[in-house]
């Protein structure tokens, strides 16, 4: 494989390394500015694999990147090469991604045959299983050869699950810097009520033309820089997940997804002054983080219990706001919300030792988990059931996970430190450029805040700083915070 620097000079002679070819802007040279995601993209040998060092082979499935002010036209004669010039499409876009890209799209490939797809952009869709599945038999029944979803976020994980159930490939065309999934392996798709990720197909091609991203309203920005807020949060858990439980961790797919939330940073300081870098960065930062979840397989590397309670307020319709129910503005929102959180409970740990045998005790005399569900929480019970029926825990473990604290507490609370240290800033720098992520700009009631705070273990089997609470005794002093914070009314 090429060192990266040589990667970079064949990126910019325009020749693909790994199948992979990312166009840098004109304006910005990829030799003097770098990509994170192409330095993770040509880790990758040509078949789409990378024996990674956490003892994985990584595999990714995406072949095409095409990022660039005239991405849509370069997709245009990648289409023409790849599939034949009598290739047969079904577009999927909304009223507002149309007028964004999918007009311009659909010119660009005037020797293909489109068939076309446009939902409601007002009020926005919803990305129910439903849906995804009537639109699956729309396209089959179109006899295409390649679904092309044209937008982000909603458009685009529609796209992916619409592929998954028809059996056909797909290219996304993006159309905002909004979400961190183009490029993942999941879709947020509402499936019994609930709003969770669920497997997908991924694209075979993602078509970033930074022209068209340039002009999304500036809160498909915030919702970026919200939803890669996130991976600090995420960062810290997944170490401590590894730490404590043994769980699988990547330390190049942890660092990719953490190095694209400081670019998106980077990105927000840069906004007003130099639009045009800002958007390739957060562009960038984005691609970055999907790919590092397409590589392990999952969503680890980049949501914890922050996307936890985003998921569970799109699900109850949570926020009043229409305009700002973005999923970035939520998982921005719930990060801002944990961070004092995590802050209150990982000072207590700076001068706690378990009384192990009193824990233990305490956990024989425990009811049933179902004993103490909130009646307001039994609309999700086939969610929470899902999710408590994949685990498995005991007294013999709950020992070992304490004693494993007692001995890793130092390296638990030095990353956990230095990780909140660094979304405290992060925190600081989004509320400085007005991104509205607060309670209050969403309008989101405080009992919709503290319900699934209070069962956000139940939520979702992914270990996270609240399992820690839990195991060590001290899961009430985290409630307690959560019902004094003040960022609850903020």
């Amino acid at each position: 494989m090429p060192p990266l620097s040589q990667y970079l000079k064949c990126a910019r002679d325009g020749r693909a390394v790994a199948e992979y070819t990312i166009a840098p802007t004109s304006a910005i040279p990829c030799a003097v500015k770098r990509l994170i995601s192409k330095d993770f993209l040509s880790r990758f040998d040509a078949k789409g694999e990378l024996p990674c060092t956490c003892g994985s082979v990584h595999t990714l499935l995406t072949r095409s990147v095409l990022v660039s002010s005239d991405a849509i036209g370069e997709s245009a004669r990648l289409l023409a090469e790849s599939k034949g010039t009598g290739v047969r499409l079904w577009v999927l876009s909304d009223t507002n991604t149309e007028a964004a890209a999918g007009g311009s799209f659909k010119s660009a490939v005037r020797a293909a045959r489109v068939v076309s797809r446009v939902l409601p952009g007002t009020p926005r869709v919803r990305p129910t299983e439903e849906l995804a599945r009537e639109l699956a038999r729309e396209a089959g029944a179109a006899s295409v050869d390649l679904i092309v979803a044209v937008g982000s976020g909603v458009i685009s994980d529609l796209g992916k699950r619409v592929s998954l159930l028809s059996g056909l490939p797909n290219w996304c065309v993006a159309t905002a810097p909004s979400v961190d999934a183009y490029g993942s392996a999941t879709a947020a798709i509402d499936i019994n009520g609930y709003h969770g990720a669920v497997p997908c197909r991924v694209s075979e091609v993602i078509v970033a033309d930074l022209d068209v991203i340039g002009r999304a309203p500036r809160v498909m920005f915030h919702a970026g820089m919200g939803d890669l807020l996130a991976k600090f949060i995420a960062h810290l858990d997944w170490n401590l997940a590894h730490v404590m439980t043994g769980e699988a961790y990547c330390p190049l797919a942890a660092d990719t997804a953490l190095e694209s939330a400081r670019a998106a940073l980077d990105a927000a300081r840069r906004l007003d002054e130099e639009p045009a870098e800002a958007t390739r960065t957060l562009t960038d930062a984005g691609l970055s983080s999907s790919f590092a979840m397409q590589a392990t397989g999952g969503s680890r590397p980049a949501a914890s219990v922050e996307h936890t309670l985003a998921h569970f307020w799109e699900t109850a319709h949570s926020s009043g706001r229409d305009s700002l129910d973005l999923h970035g503005i939520l998982a921005g929102t719930a990060s801002r919300i944990i961070l004092p959180l995590y802050e209150s409970f990982y000072q207590r740990l700076e001068g706690f030792t378990p009384d192990v045998s009193r824990r233990l005790a305490a956990f024989d005399a425990e009811p049933p988990w179902r004993e103490g569900l909130a009646m307001s929480l039994h609309p999700f019970m086939a969610k929470i059931e899902e999710e408590m029926g994949q685990r498995a825990f005991s007294k013999a473990v709950l020992a070992e996970r304490l004693a494993t604290f007692v001995e890793r507490r130092h390296t638990i609370i030095q990353k956990a430190r230095d990780m909140l240290g660094e979304l405290a800033s992060s925190v600081r720098l989004l509320e400085k450029i007005g991104c509205p992520f607060t309670v209050n700009d969403l309008d989101i009631r405080r009992e919709n805040v503290l319900l699934p705070l209070h069962s956000v273990r139940l939520l979702r089997r992914r270990y996270s700083s609240f399992d820690l609470a839990y195991e060590l005794g001290i899961e009430e002093s985290i409630m307690r915070d959560a019902e004094n914070n003040p960022r609850l009314g903020q």
